[in-house]
């Protein structure tokens, strides 16, 4: 079979031309990290330059590379599509998609693999590969696994991610970037993409999550969980109004069963009360905010967290029976998941809601709820890691909240193959 002339697909033309990115494509640095903010182009160059490199000469036959995601269901599901596509057909000689693996007529193979097993890339000299969300990269798997699979043949590493604060392996990849690769790269999603493609970004997400994740910063990552809380969320004049419906958020932990009590105006979440009760069960506790709101006529909105999978005492489907069956609530309706959200999403939606990027403040709390205010004021990460450090009573009325903030402003993110950056957030 005669071998073709090295011709890249039309397609890899259509970037927008950039500084950084293009000393990147030509740097032959053998070990490279790139910090860059979402949809700025690092995925889409690391993509075609492990392509490229397929139609490299060596001295040897089989030139070897790999690409690398945190799991194996990310590298199938993220990276595989999207780099076989990247190959012009005449290139190809064996696709094997059970595999993921790519042979090529000039006598490389390239895996696409997940470093959530490192030995997938152990056993085997490689002459290239580039590491993907170096974040959430397992912390050693390069020291132990990547690096002694690279020495016979010299080969080179690209490590990509964006500079998160939290994440497995997010201090790892900040030394690599400031200290031990021989050539570092950073540039913002500004750069690259429109101002009305990161409106939504900026409305979605808190300062702090705006500046890393768009603006590719190297945030301090100190232990507060709630950072973008501040005095200025608390405000004396948010009070009941009995034309609005009620919307209750619910931890079903039984010492302290913590509620909370707020309500929508315009778009923005007024928490206007508490419920802190030890030894408790669900029933007294709909008793207590009767006694409290027996008046109320304008609807009942009751959130919590699925069922079975509450931290403590567990959530159960009784406990929302209790609540639909309870006939003192008028029109009374139940909000929880089928399956729970990732906490460290739940998080950054409370973050955006206190205050996102562009200064708006869409939850405001009345002074009176002083178990809420200390729970966000001091609830904190073990150190070192992105694990809520959590016992007693810290975290119950503040996962109440979280549950009715992730219903009503959850932030979705999903970044397409081709580097566009869609944003979605708001009341529903």
């Amino acid at each position: 079979m005669a071998v073709p002339q090295v011709r890249l697909p039309d397609a890899w033309t259509r970037l927008r031309y950039h500084p950084l990115q293009q000393k990147l494509w030509t740097s032959r640095a053998r070990f490279v990290a790139v910090a860059a903010g979402r949809g700025s182009g690092k995925t889409e160059i690391a993509r075609r330059k492990i392509v490229r490199a397929c139609a490299d000469k060596k001295q040897w036959p089989d030139p070897m590379y790999f690409y690398a995601l945190p799991t194996y269901e990310q590298a199938e599901r993220v990276a595989w599509g999207n780099i076989l596509r990247l190959f012009p057909e005449k290139w190809l000689d064996d696709v094997n998609n059970s595999k993921l693996r790519i042979k090529t007529v000039f006598g490389s193979t390239l895996y696409v693999v997940g470093l959530d097993r490192p030995k997938r890339v152990e056993g085997v000299q490689w002459d290239g590969c580039v590491i993907d969300e170096s974040s959430d990269q397992h912390p050693g798997s390069f020291g132990l696994s990547v690096l002694p699979a690279l020495s016979h043949r010299n080969g080179w590493c690209w490590r990509i991610g964006v500079p998160k604060r939290v994440g497995v392996g997010a201090g790892e990849f900040k030394e690599f970037f400031f200290n031990k690769a021989d050539e570092s790269y950073t540039w913002p999603s500004e750069d690259i993409l429109t101002p009305d493609q990161l409106k939504y970004a900026k409305e979605a997400l808190d300062e702090k999550d705006y500046r890393e994740q768009y603006l590719a910063s190297w945030e301090s990552s100190s232990g507060a969980i709630f950072h973008a809380w501040s005095n200025e969320n608390v405000n004396d004049a948010i009070k009941y109004e009995p034309d609005k419906p009620i919307i209750v958020g619910a931890d079903f932990n039984v010492d302290p069963m913590a509620w909370i009590i707020g309500q929508m105006h315009g778009g923005r979440l007024h928490v206007f009360d508490e419920l802190w009760v030890r030894g408790t069960y669900t029933q007294q506790c709909l008793d207590i905010l009767w006694g409290r709101y027996a008046e109320h006529k304008a609807g009942w909105h009751f959130f919590g967290d699925a069922t079975a999978q509450s931290r403590n005492t567990r959530a159960s489907e009784s406990d929302y029976i209790q609540i639909k069956n309870d006939t003192r609530f008028i029109n009374a309706t139940c909000h929880y998941p089928r399956k729970n959200p990732r906490v460290s999403n739940r998080f950054a939606s409370c973050n955006a809601a206190f205050k996102n990027a562009e200064g708006v403040r869409r939850v405001l709390v009345n002074p009176r709820c002083k178990n809420l205010i200390k729970d966000l004021e001091q609830r904190a990460y073990k150190p070192g890691t992105s694990e809520a450090d959590d016992s007693g009573d810290v975290g119950h009325i503040t996962d109440a909240l979280g549950y009715v903030i992730y219903a009503r402003f959850p932030i979705m993110i999903v970044t397409n193959p081709v580097g566009q950056v869609h944003v979605s957030m708001g009341q529903q």
